[in-house]
């Protein structure tokens, strides 16, 4: 299996952060990430480091990687606008295509990688996985490649 972490509660604006209540929320799920995590792979973005911090605590011998497949500095508003990392504000259906949107299948990055692999990343990967219905902040899922579907663990 892989699993896959999001990201918390975070600030607005471009390469946004996690707010106080997002890295506590982050924390809390810490004890429920399996124990035999060989890889981490962390997104490029503030947020996603920010949650690497973290889970190395736990997981201090796992080797590290970092992908923008798991997100980037961009920040998703609630508006339809992405902020790209210079602080540009774009409209995310006409001006936008990220991991979210296509022409990707994310399931081929997700089978690249070797089981008992945690992502820490965003909704922007479990969109572009089709994993939309079950995408929340701040939550662990547990993906299987082996079907492209995945659950919610935490």
């Amino acid at each position: 299996m892989v699993y896959l972490i999001t990201h918390g509660e975070r600030t607005s604006g471009p390469d946004p952060v996690h707010t106080p209540n997002g890295l506590d929320q982050i924390k809390t799920l810490v004890p429920l990430i399996p124990q035999n995590i060989a890889l981490i792979v962390a997104g490029t973005g503030k947020r996603f480091l920010e949650i690497l911090e973290i889970v190395r605590q736990k997981l201090p011998k796992a080797e590290v990687k970092y992908s923008p497949f798991c997100g980037g500095p961009e920040g998703y508003e609630e508006s339809d606008i992405v902020v790209l990392p210079g602080g540009r504000r774009v409209d995310y259906h006409k001006e936008y295509l990220g991991i979210s949107n296509g022409p990707v299948d994310m399931w081929q990055f997700v089978w690249t990688l070797p089981p008992n692999t945690l992502l820490c990343s965003g909704g922007a990967l479990m969109i572009g996985l089709g994993l939309k219905s079950i995408n929340q902040r701040a939550q662990l899922y547990e993906l299987n490649p082996d079907i492209n579907d995945g659950r919610k663990i935490s």
